[in-house]
């Protein structure tokens, strides 16, 4: 009988010891698969409408420490560039909104400079790659970002300074 119980403990032990083996493993997958993931920048650009002839668009590229906004005109001498320090708040709702896969299996829409519309193209770069969508209005992922850019990151304000 001691020696019955003497195995079983060890069997017990021994799955213990393995049990928590895999969900360490199963962490550590989870601490790569989100660092793999982490976001470095997120962009916004539009570009055309109101005129037959190109016009003023702008870029937003937003960063954990840095906004940089670059309002492009068709007279380049009144294009500028302005940057500011982003804070981790604005930061984290940014990040907040982003689900990247659902991002990544945005539909775009085709190009609406033809026919003198504004073409917005959104780009988030992550550790694993960049990921760009250009007029994917009718995903609720593509617009989360979008209102929070407009919210957070939106030019008008910049240009009262």
């Amino acid at each position: 009988m001691d020696r019955k119980l003497i195995l079983n403990l060890s069997l017990l032990v021994g799955q213990l010891f393995l049990w928590q083996s895999c969900t360490h493993n199963s962490h550590r997958v989870t601490a790569e698969n989100t660092k793999k993931n982490e976001i470095t920048a997120v962009s916004i650009s539009t570009i055309g409408g109101f005129t037959a002839t190109p016009s003023n668009g702008y870029t937003i590229r937003i960063t954990r420490d840095s906004v940089y906004h670059l309002f492009s005109a068709i007279d380049t001498a009144h294009s500028t560039l302005k940057s500011y320090a982003n804070t981790e708040d604005k930061w984290n709702l940014l990040l907040d909104k982003i689900d990247l896969e659902k991002f990544a299996d945005a539909k775009e829409e085709e190009a609406r400079q033809p026919y003198d519309g504004i073409d917005i193209k959104i780009s988030i770069k992550a550790k694993s790659g960049e990921y760009t969508k250009l007029n994917a209005d009718n995903n609720p992922s593509w617009n989360r970002i979008y209102r929070q850019l407009e919210e957070s990151f939106s030019p008008q304000p910049l240009e009262k300074k």
